[in-house]
């Protein structure tokens, strides 16, 4: 979730989502449901936003011309966007989209079929002020890498205002489960981190292999 100030209390919000084009089920939520929580937690409104654009499959590249693109990897993309009005609010807001369930086919959670996710940005007091914008990735990571092949991403991101930006590696939260796998409204923070399937997978060994670094400077 990112957002841009338009002034006089408007903000455009931005949602991207990404979903298993096999095994992805079921489709985009169309419309998609986000709550907006005060600093404390409680519901100041609950929105729709409607998807704006939509791919139907993201390219596969590979940075090694030897490798071929597997044929069981397939990933959607939907973008959703929505202008609100956020008066101003002592501690800002919490922007929440959440979703269940994950694709079958993850290996290092012990549940993905009954795990969610929660997507989130903060507007603070500070950004309301200033009438910030928030940072935006460059570009978004590759859909495939192949084992055994180094994997050298520029995460970087791009912040509209100069603000300094750091980078670290997180735990993502986690979200609802199949029983209320699209909550209305989304449920209250803070939230849960997900549980990694441990051993051997966990926050310093991501993928069963090589650790994964990020520059925290540079992403």
């Amino acid at each position: 979730i990112t957002y841009n100030c338009l002034g006089n209390n408007q903000y455009e919000i931005t949602l991207s989502v990404y979903r298993d084009c096999y095994n992805g089920l079921p489709d985009f939520d169309q419309p998609a449901i986000i709550g907006i929580y005060r600093a404390d937690w409680t519901l100041f409104k609950k929105d729709t936003i409607k998807i704006d654009e939509r791919s139907d499959k993201l390219p596969i590249v590979l940075n090694n011309p030897c490798l071929t693109d597997p044929p069981d990897v397939c990933v959607h993309r939907a973008i959703y966007n929505k202008i609100i009005t956020l008066p101003y609010s002592p501690g800002g807001y919490h922007i929440v989209y959440q979703r269940c369930c994950r694709n079958l086919l993850i290996r290092n959670l012990p549940d993905p079929l009954n795990t969610g996710i929660s997507y989130t940005a903060t507007i603070s007091e500070e950004a309301q002020l200033a009438c910030n914008n928030a940072a935006v990735f460059n570009n978004w990571p590759p859909v495939a890498i192949c084992i055994h092949e180094p994997v050298n991403f520029d995460h970087s991101a791009t912040d509209p205002d100069g603000d300094s930006l750091v980078y670290r590696l997180c735990t993502p939260l986690n979200g609802p489960d199949s029983l209320t796998p699209v909550p209305n409204p989304p449920f209250a923070g803070p939230y849960q981190e997900l549980v990694w399937l441990d051993p051997p997978y966990n926050l310093g060994n991501l993928l069963g292999g090589e650790p994964l670094s990020i520059d925290p400077q540079t992403g």
